[in-house]
Formats: structure tokens, sequence, C-alpha cells
């Protein structure tokens, strides 16, 4: 069975006539009403009815139309497919990430990447939090977001990162951790700052603290990674971080590991059922080949 076959078949099953069909296909009558007998000769079934007054379709013929026009539309979908790739000589891509995410993941991934494009143009730009990373892709104004799932926005993801919270120790605080993770004991007995009530990781904190049965109640609550850690190497308090919030660990800070560990997902998120650029696309398929 020929792709010629097929295209002859579904434009006689359209137009009703070979002659019609014949002037779709830029080709001439006998060959259409070649190609029909040849594939119906090859199925070992009748799929048209022929009369004076044109064609109909036998029930077989119906039958098989069905997975004509997927096999059609399939062929279609490889030309698109192969077309993404295409001139990806030049290019941009915007990008918006979380703070974590902009400063200790998207450069090593952004040099990379250049090593094999490196007329595509990848331009970051932080935000505050994720949310702001979401709206940022929904909006149109990035092509690609790095964010952290779930996400408040109905969009196609990629995982990119696992990134393990930990607890951050004052120097002034003795504990005996063993193999490297607190008790629940000496957490609970920890003044701990945290970020906002509204910023993700909060969330992810209070409900890892819920789920556990245990109420979350912070000391002290600043915004910024870097505030936090500076506090508990002047022995304010504790901090539980994801890894990637953590540029650095003062002289005299400890870092142990939760009772029980948790984790944040990172993702590069793109827009669903929206034409992307070859360069997104030459972006996208770089992250599923490095993190797949």
């Amino acid at each position: 069975m020929k792709l010629s076959q097929v295209k002859s078949f579904v434009a006689v099953a359209r137009y009703g006539k070979f002659s019609q069909a014949a002037i779709e296909l830029n080709l001439t009558q006998p060959t259409v009403s070649h190609a029909i007998a040849t594939l119906e000769d090859d199925l070992g079934v009748q799929l048209l009815f022929r009369s004076k007054k044109g064609v109909t379709l036998t029930p077989a013929g119906e039958s098989i139309l069905v997975h004509c026009d997927r096999l059609l539309q399939s062929m279609e979908d490889i030309k698109q497919a192969a077309n993404r790739f295409k001139s990806l000589d030049v290019g941009k891509v915007n990008v918006s990430a979380f703070r974590g995410a902009a400063a200790q993941l998207l450069p090593k991934i952004r040099a990379e990447f250049k090593t094999k494009y490196p007329q595509i143009e990848i331009k970051i730009t932080e935000e505050k939090d994720c949310p702001q990373v979401e709206q940022m892709v929904y909006e149109g104004k990035a092509d690609i977001g790095f964010t952290i799932l779930p996400t408040t926005k109905d969009l196609d993801t990629i995982e990119v990162l696992r990134d393990n919270y930990i607890v951050l120790l004052p120097p002034n605080i003795d504990l005996f951790i063993s193999n490297s993770s607190i008790t629940w004991q000496q957490l609970l007995s920890l003044p701990i700052i945290s970020y906002p009530n509204q910023n993700t990781c909060f969330k992810q904190i209070q409900n890892y603290f819920a789920e556990a049965e245990h109420h979350f109640q912070p000391a002290e609550q600043v915004r910024e990674s870097d505030t936090i850690v500076n506090l508990v190497a002047a022995g304010s308090g504790a901090a539980i971080l994801p890894q990637l919030s953590v540029f650095h660990v003062p002289d005299g800070v400890t870092a142990c590991q939760l009772p029980k560990p948790l984790q944040r997902i990172v993702v590069a998120a793109t827009p669903k059922d929206k034409d992307l650029s070859h360069a997104v696309w030459a972006f996208i398929d770089f992250l599923k080949q490095t993190y797949d």
C-alpha cells in the first residue's frame, strides 16, 4: 500500500467523482482510477461503488476511510514536527524563572545549550515567585517559565529537577544530629525563620508540617533567601530552605536533612495549544534530552 493510493482514495471519497479528485491531486483521471483499483487489490476488499453518477463508499470503504484520514493527518503532523527544527541558526527564547532557578540552574543550562545552538539568544528574566513566572508564560510575555509543581495555570511542563529542602542550623545551637537528619522533636524546638505566608515555599513547608500533624509557626518571616541565611548565620534562628535557594552556607552554619524528605519539583512550563518558534522547540528538545 502506497501513500499515493491513500491520497487518491481519500480525494475520491471526498468529491464523489474521479475527475474532481484528479484535479485536486493534479493527476490524470486514469492515474487516480488505477491507484484505487490497485489499493482494492492490495487490501482484498471493494472500497467504492461505481456508477455513471459517480462513486459512493462501500461499508468497507467507510471504515477504511477513517483510518486513511488519520494516516494523512499523522503524515502532516510529522512534517510539522520536522519543520519546527529547521532554520535553527537564529532565534530568541525568553525565559522567566523564580530566583533560585535563575541564579543556580539556568546559567549552566544556557551555557550548555549555547554550545549546541550558539546563534540562539536566551534571555533570562528573574521573578519574585512562581505565580509571577506562570503569569508571564500564560500571557505570552515569556516563552518558557521555570516554576514549581503544581502550577497555578494550565501549562505544559517538563520536569527538570527535584530540589530537596534542608535545615540550616545557626552557630549558637548545638544539636546532636544522627545520620545527618534532624528529629521532629528537635525541629519543633527551634525558632524558624521563613518566607511570608503567600510564598510558594512557605505553603509547601506548612503542608509538610500539617501532614505530620504539626503546626508551622515561624518565629520570623522575611522575603529574600539571602536575608534568611544571614539571619541564621547571626544566630537569630534556624531555617528550612530548598537547596536552590541557598546560594552559600556561611561559616558556622550547619546544614542537615529534615525528619522526612521534602522536595519541590522544578519544571519548565510552556503555553498549551500555542505555536512555538523553532528556537523555543530547540530549547524544549534540549531540556527533554538532558533531563528526561
